[in-house]
């Protein structure tokens, strides 16, 4: 549930960032003004795993700071977080969790992370993390780092590029133990009638 959980979206094209400046820049660029729907592929790396494990679905993403992760391949799951909450529901196995992010340990922390980035708010994680960033010509690369001694030791790193293409994105997110998982992202909607999806799918995983 952790790593099903860390997730990001889409970001707009960003030239190099060399100051202050050109980092409050991206951070405008990449700010989420309503809901949205990414399709994606999932390819997770993990060290027990003879083979990395693959899967698929949507992630969609509420202008409330709710986050719900529809996995349809290898099988239907939700997963979500939404009002301080983290919720899973695997229908198939009738097994559903939830608790609040402050009794989540680490997986709390890594994803205040990965939401700040997605609702455009990156700007909060300066104190405890280091953003640096890459072009050669079309290709952006974006690398978020935990800065030594200042952030959680379970705190993975991340690297965001794209190119042109606004709707589509790439995402690698390793973990200090070395597991890691990687997006393939396409953004497929947005708007204001996405929140009904969100709200829907969040009541179904928390059984209301």
């Amino acid at each position: 549930m952790k790593r099903g959980l860390l997730l990001l979206l889409a970001l707009l094209p960003v030239a190099g960032l060399a100051d202050e400046a050109g980092l409050a820049d991206l951070f405008g660029r990449i700010r989420q003004g309503g809901s949205a729907e990414f399709r994606y592929e999932e390819t997770r790396t993990l060290e027990l795993a003879s083979s990395p494990v693959q899967a698929s679905g949507y992630m969609l993403s509420g202008a409330d700071g709710s986050l719900v992760k529809l996995q349809l391949l290898p099988k239907r799951v939700i997963m979500a977080i939404s009002g301080g909450r983290m919720v899973y529901w695997d229908p198939e196995q009738k097994q559903r969790h939830a608790a609040p992010l402050g009794h989540a340990g680490p997986a709390a922390g890594q994803i205040t992370v990965f939401r700040s980035i997605l609702q455009g708010h990156a700007e909060e994680l300066q104190p405890t993390y280091d953003f640096a960033s890459e072009r050669h010509g079309p290709r952006w690369t974006l690398r978020v780092s935990p800065k030594p001694g200042l952030s959680d030791g379970d705190a993975p790193s991340i690297e965001i590029s794209g190119d042109e293409n606004a709707l589509k994105r790439h995402v690698l997110i390793r973990q200090p133990d070395g597991e890691s998982t990687e997006y393939r992202l396409e953004k497929t909607a947005e708007g204001p009638r996405l929140d009904y999806s969100i709200q829907r799918l969040l009541l179904e995983a928390a059984g209301e």
